[in-house]
Parts: structure tokens; sequence; C-alpha cells
């Protein structure tokens, strides 16, 4: 049973290092450090392939993770990208 519980939260791990991704490239556009945010957010792209073939795999999809996954894209994918593109291109404007 103790095994089945460590390949459950596996993917969601993954998930997990995908939105941390996010939030640090959005700290990193904050900064000024438009490299590292655009990095990060390629990193995001490989977690997010990662948790789902994990989940597959290990037979642990559950509607936790759809839901789960599904926030950490919205902050990878649409909350950081605006960010970065904002404070990139658009901040000098006002």
């Amino acid at each position: 049973m103790k095994q089945k519980n460590a390949l459950y939260i596996l993917p969601n791990l993954f998930t997990t290092a995908n939105m941390l991704s996010g939030f640090y490239s959005i700290i990193e556009s904050y900064q000024g450090d438009y490299l590292s945010a655009a990095w990060l957010l390629v990193l995001a792209v490989l977690f997010d392939n990662l948790d789902g073939k994990i989940a597959r795999l290990t037979h642990c999809e559950s509607r936790f993770g759809v839901e789960y996954d599904s926030l950490s894209d919205l902050v990878s994918f649409g909350v950081a990208p605006a960010f970065l593109m904002y404070t990139f291109a658009l901040s000098d404007m006002g």
C-alpha cells in the first residue's frame, strides 16, 4: 500500500515542479532577468510533458491530478509568459 501512495504522488510532484517553475519565472521577470525567466518557462514545458506521461505509465491518473495540472498550466503558460512580456516590452510605456 505504501508503494501505491508513493506512485500516486509522483506525477503531482512533476506538476508542482511545473508550477514552481512558472512562479519562479514571474519572480525572475520582476527582477529583470528575462533570460532566466524564459528558460524557466522551457523547464515548465518539460515538467508539463513528464507529469502526464508518468501518470499514465504508473496508472495514477486522478481527477485531482487533472485539475491540479490545469492550475499549473494557467500559472506557467498563462500568467508567467504574460508577465514576462509585460515586464520586458511594455513596462517602459508606463
